[in-house]
């Protein structure tokens, strides 16, 4: 009896601190990086790297790392990592001439990644964070090209996402501007400021690809997944890059 009882304590005391570490889902909303109308979160840095033979677009094993940048630290609001590329990037435009000048837009799906919300964010409602999982990530890529050299890109975002402790919650990502700021490609060096660059194990091990700034983020918080996030029309693909 005495043997019941102390379990009956430790299991309450499991109880209370799942509890307490579990005080509330993060709040719904459209959370809007500051350089937006309204913003409320810092804007992104973020990594793509990749094995040998790989590239612009995307190729052999790039994976992805990026976090929150508000001008001094790394991933202490938002942060999202260790996606992989699944499969060669899908050509849906181009106007590269027989000289391999002009530009090409790409669809790049990835698979699998972590998302991180930090617990002080806008979204704060009582836990110390809120960890999940991506349920599907597509980047958009247009690649401009000189004499058949990708001497720069953009990118636009878009996913969606469930929490581990809150799977009826829903999350949509998206990013409307990501800018290549360098890549090894063209014999850069990655500044220490931007984040690693990762393999598919999470492990900071490869050493070529490149690092870009995302701004016009929008993370989008809804009680419920019945509707999940939409891809883009190809129209309003088209739209975006006119």
């Amino acid at each position: 009896m005495k043997r019941l009882a102390t379990m009956l304590v430790v299991f309450a005391a499991l109880a209370l601190t799942v509890s307490a570490s579990l005080a509330g889902p993060p709040l719904p909303g459209n959370y809007k990086s500051m350089d937006l109308v309204g913003g409320t979160i810092p804007v992104g840095r973020y990594t793509e790297g990749w094995d040998v033979g790989g590239g612009a677009p995307h190729g052999n094993n790039t994976t992805q790392n990026c976090g929150s940048w508000d001008g001094a630290a790394l991933g202490t609001v938002w942060r999202y990592t260790c996606g992989t590329v699944s499969g060669p990037a899908i050509l849906l435009f181009s106007t590269v001439n027989a000289q391999g000048n002009g530009n090409r837009t790409y669809a790049c799906p990835f698979t699998g990644g972590q998302l991180w919300l930090s617990g002080a964010g806008p979204w704060a409602n009582g836990d110390p964070d809120y960890p999940g999982v991506f349920d599907s990530y597509v980047e958009y890529e247009t690649v401009q090209y000189s004499n058949w050299v990708p001497i720069s890109a953009v990118t636009n975002v878009q996913a969606a996402a469930h929490f581990n402790n809150y799977p009826t919650l829903c999350m949509g990502f998206s990013i409307g501007n990501g800018s290549r700021v360098g890549t090894t490609d063209l014999g850069g060096v990655k500044p220490a400021d931007y984040p690693a660059m990762i393999d598919p194990t999470c492990a900071p091990t490869f050493t070529l690809g490149a690092w870009w700034d995302f701004t016009s983020l929008t993370i989008t918080l809804t009680p419920d997944c019945a509707t999940p996030t939409k891809a883009s029309s190809w129209g309003a693909l088209k739209a975006m890059y006119r």
